[in-house]
């Protein structure tokens, strides 16, 4: 009898434990962050090319390119929303450069701040996005004859893109990205038609905190 009082009393001290810390819950497992989590950063790179048309119905000179970039992009938010609408904010900074594949000139170099919306669903492998960006660049097309689209060596470039990612992993994943650019010099130059090309990237990303 003895032996089953202490027994009890013993149950009975660690109930009157467990009750006294937080009230019998247990504190929330701690949740890992995902790559579209607040503050988390990526590093990306690819290639691809880009190749221009005309607007009007002038005779425009054709000016295709190549274009290797590198981007370190920042999470400003976690996805939020609900529906399709669902996702994030991210900013990234853009390096790129590459050789002009036809037409006058040999290359063009530059960078950009983009701004990027994630759209996340829960546990999705596949995220879209759609990202504009703005910055500049330094070319020698300016100095090939016979056309006005670039018009000096330094140049403002405007660009729209649509893209999709593909999560190998939470750290590691493949887009590829459809897109729109715009090179022009503001008037700061004679010549300054403007050079309008389309054309897409493929690209491998890294998240890290």
């Amino acid at each position: 009898m003895k032996n089953i009082c202490a027994f009890v009393g013993i149950l009975g001290l660690f109930a009157l434990r467990a009750f006294a810390g937080d009230g019998g819950e247990n504190p929330p497992a701690a949740v890992a962050a995902g790559p579209f989590d607040r503050g988390m950063w990526e590093m990306e790179g690819g290639a691809g090319e880009f190749c221009s048309f005309s607007t009007t119905a002038a005779k425009r000179v054709t000016i295709n390119y190549q274009m290797e970039d590198l981007r370190l992009g920042w999470m400003y938010d976690s996805p939020r929303h609900t529906g399709w609408l669902r996702g994030n904010n991210e900013f990234l900074l853009e390096v790129s450069g590459g050789p002009v594949t036809k037409g006058p000139g040999s290359y063009l170099a530059g960078g950009s701040l983009l701004w990027r919306y994630n759209f996340v669903q829960p546990a999705a492998r596949l995220v879209p996005y759609i990202q504009l960006g703005a910055g500049a660049l330094g070319n020698d097309i300016y100095t090939g004859g016979g056309q006005r689209e670039i018009g000096e060596a330094f140049e403002f470039v405007l660009q729209g893109d649509f893209g999709v990612k593909y999560l190998i992993n939470d750290r590691w994943a493949v887009s590829g990205e459809a897109g729109y650019r715009h090179i022009s010099n503001a008037d700061l130059a004679s010549r300054n038609e403007g050079l309008n090309s389309i054309g897409g990237l493929m690209q491998m990303s890294y998240s890290f905190y």
